[in-house]
C-alpha cells in the first residue's frame, strides 16, 4: 500500500510542476466558448473583472500576506479561539507552507492591477492526517492552538472519507479566502470550481472540503458538494461539558462537504512554453 501510495504522491506532484509551467484551462457552463483557448476565465460581468489561475512559486509570498490580512481575521472558528495573525506565526504559518508547497493552490487575480483577490489552497488530505493534527495538538503550548488543532483533528477523522470512498488519498479544499472589499462578487465560488476541475485533472477520484463556516458550506453545496457530516459547534466540549468555542450566528455548525470526481469532457490541459 505505501509503495503504491509514494508513487501516487510522485505522480500528483510531477502533475503539479507541469500546470505550473503551463496554462490550466477550465470550461464550463458559465464560461463563454471564447475564453477555451486563452487559458483563463475571465468574469467580465462584474465591476471589477478577475482571472483564476493556478499559484506560481513567486505567488507564495503574497499568498502568505493574503492569508494573514483577509483570512484569519475573518474565519469563524479561528475568530472564536481569538487566533490572530501574530499568533499563528509560525505554527499555522507553517502548515499553510506545506500546503503550498502541494502545488495545487488557485488564486483570482484582479485585472486592472494584478492583485490577489482570492484564495483557494488545495492539499493532499491523506488517511492519517487526522493523527498528525491530534499529535501537533498534543505539542503545543498556546491553549487555543491546541484547540485548534484537537477540533481540525476530529473533523478530519470522525467523517471517515477515507473508508467511505476506499481512497487513501483526497483532495482537500483547505482554505478559502475573498478579500473583504471583493466578497459578493462569485469569486470564491469560482476558486471552488476551478479547484474540483484542477483536482480531476490531477487524477483524484474525491474531493473535500471542510467548513468552518455557513457560507463556506453554502458555496459547498452550490458547487456540487454533498454534505457528508456536520457537527454543530455546541457539542464541542471540554472536560467540564462547557461549549470550546461560540462563533457569532449565522455559524452554528461545522459541516465536512466531499464529491466523488469523474473525468468531463470540457476539462483540458494546454501548455504554453511562455509561462515556464
Amino acid at each position: 500500500m505505501f509503495r503504491s501510495l509514494k508513487f501516487a504522491g510522485a505522480k500528483l506532484s510531477n502533475a503539479g510542476e507541469h500546470l505550473k509551467r503551463g496554462v490550466l484551462s477550465l470550461v464550463w457552463p458559465e464560461t463563454s466558448p471564447s475564453f477555451r483557448n486563452k487559458g483563463v476565465f475571465t468574469l467580465s460581468s462584474i465591476p471589477r473583472p478577475f482571472t483564476i489561475r493556478l499559484a506560481k512559486a513567486q505567488d507564495d509570498p503574497h499568498i502568505m500576506h493574503f492569508i494573514r490580512e483577509h483570512f484569519y481575521c475573518q474565519e469563524p472558528l479561528l475568530k472564536s479561539l481569538k487566533v490572530t495573525k501574530s499568533m499563528a506565526n509560525p505554527c499555522l504559518e507553517s502548515r499553510l507552507c506545506d500546503h503550498l508547497r502541494d502545488g495545487f493552490t488557485m488564486i483570482a487575480v484582479e485585472n486592472k492591477d494584478n492583485r490577489i483577490v482570492g484564495v483557494a489552497v488545495n492539499q493532499r488530505n491523506c488517511v492519517w492526517d487526522g493523527d498528525l493534527l491530534k499529535h501537533k495538538a498534543d505539542s503545543v503550548k498556546c491553549d487555543s492552538l491546541r484547540k485548534l488543532f484537537y477540533i481540525w483533528s476530529i473533523v478530519s477523522t470522525e467523517p471517515k472519507l477515507h473508508e467511505k470512498y476506499n481512497t487513501d488519498c483526497i483532495f482537500e479544499i483547505a482554505i478559502l479566502a475573498t478579500a473583504r472589499e471583493a466578497q459578493g462578487q462569485g469569486i470564491g465560488y469560482q476558486l471552488t470550481v476551478h479547484s474540483l476541475n484542477l483536482a480531476r485533472d490531477l487524477g483524484f477520484e474525491v474531493a473535500r472540503m471542510d467548513c468552518t463556516s455557513e457560507y463556506s458550506s453554502r458555496l459547498a453545496q452550490r458547487a456540487g458538494m454533498e454534505c457528508i457530516w456536520s457537527v454543530p459547534y455546541k457539542h464541542l466540549v471540554d472536560n467540564a461539558k462547557k461549549p470550546v468555542v461560540k462563533p457569532e450566528v449565522p455559524h452554528t455548525h461545522i459541516r465536512v462537504h466531499a464529491t466523488q470526481l469523474k473525468p468531463t469532457a470540457t476539462t483540458t490541459t494546454t501548455t504554453s512554453k511562455g509561462l515556464a
